[in-house]
């Protein structure tokens, strides 16, 4: 079974979520084997379906892969074709499902009467998938029917997720909870206060963190301090995300611990600091290449709106700069927000058995 991560633009609104031009919900494709279908039948439907939801607006891929769209067919006759070579004809009903994999629940379906001609059984099979075009106004239906159905899911709960992100955040199970905060899609007005607070926690958490290891560090290099102990200080140094309250106390036990070393001593610790330092300016560099690349996509975007004068320009140029920078660290930390939220899930045990439902559908 494979999967295909994709993505479709919605086009309605409801009394939560609205939509704009980079709106977006995202879909899995999955076709898990079928006894009634082989497995070069079930490449085809995975192309196919991918066609389909491209055809209806994908724009992007992700993986949270909570809804999914897949296919089961139903063979309603087979006959000879009088033809040399001999031909199989096979009627078929394929039906396309969309639904929550999570909750077991379909919520949407529609099924093609398809007819399919070849030289075996297999072939007539795939001839019959091929009759399905992507760009029919009746699939187009179906998919936003689907669509307005999912958005009318986190228009409901979209409250109660937030009240039970802010309950798992006040016992500082900050993983969780912006694991439960990232299912909100962008669609929904209340995305943003989602991500308000998948950045509010993901700082916390980092803080706390930090924090747990800089006195588990402090603590062993004051057991321990010699050129060991200076390297088992290194080995937890390197696990402090960067960037948090405890920076400056972390700093602090660097130095002291470069007095304390002698020269002979310092050069294994000072290799580790080394590689410490780099990968804190690698995070410098990719946060400065997201600014700049903010700031080349605002340039685009407000390419109209270019000051007739001078000052206008430059105050036009700073303008974009500070929304660059604030936008830019704003994708940074959603960005880390969601590897946590991600690293969580993927942590747990397997307890969602995705295929199974789908095959219950």
């Amino acid at each position: 079974m494979k999967k295909y991560f994709v993505t479709f633009t919605l086009l309605a609104a409801s009394k939560i979520c609205s939509f704009g031009q980079t709106d977006q919900l995202y879909i899995s494709v999955v076709q898990p084997e079928r006894s009634e279908i082989s497995a070069e039948a079930g490449k085809q439907l995975e192309r196919k379906m991918t066609q389909l939801l491209t055809a209806n607006g994908i724009s992007s891929q992700d993986a949270n892969n909570r809804f999914v769209i897949t296919a089961k067919v139903d063979i309603t006759s087979k006959d000879i074709v009088a033809s040399t070579p001999q031909r199989i004809s096979e009627k078929i009903d394929l039906t396309f499902l969309v639904g929550d994999v999570v909750e077991n629940k379909v919520f949407e379906t529609i099924t093609l009467p398809l007819i399919g001609i070849g030289i075996n059984e297999n072939k007539a099979f795939i001839a019959a998938i091929n009759q399905v075009k992507p760009q029919k106004a009746e699939l187009s239906e179906f998919l936003n029917r689907a669509k307005n159905k999912i958005v009318e899911y986190y228009a409901v709960r979209c409250t109660q997720i937030i009240k039970q992100a802010q309950k798992l955040s006040s016992g500082n199970e900050y993983d969780e909870a912006i694991y439960q905060l990232m299912q909100v899609p962008d669609i929904c007005d209340c995305a943003k206060q989602c991500q308000d607070l998948m950045i509010e926690y993901t700082i916390k958490r980092n803080n706390a963190i930090a924090a747990q290891l800089y006195n588990e560090a402090k603590a062993r290099w004051a057991a321990s301090p010699t050129q060991e102990g200076a390297s088992a200080v290194a080995d937890i140094i390197a696990k402090i995300p960067a960037n948090t309250s405890s920076q400056s106390q972390i700093n602090s036990l660097i130095n002291a611990i470069n007095k304390k070393l002698r020269d002979d001593e310092k050069r294994q610790w000072d290799f580790r600091m080394k590689q410490y330092n780099d990968a804190q300016e690698k995070e410098q560099r990719e946060y400065q290449l997201r600014v700049d690349q903010q700031i080349a996509d605002n340039k685009i975007r407000e390419k109209r709106l270019e000051a007739d004068t001078q000052q206008r320009k430059v105050e036009m140029e700073a303008k974009q700069r500070q929304q660059a920078e604030e936008q830019a660290t704003r994708r940074k930390w959603i960005d880390a927000a969601k590897s946590v939220g991600l690293g969580f899930v993927n942590n747990l045990p397997k307890t969602i058995e995705s295929i199974k439902n789908v095959m219950s559908w």
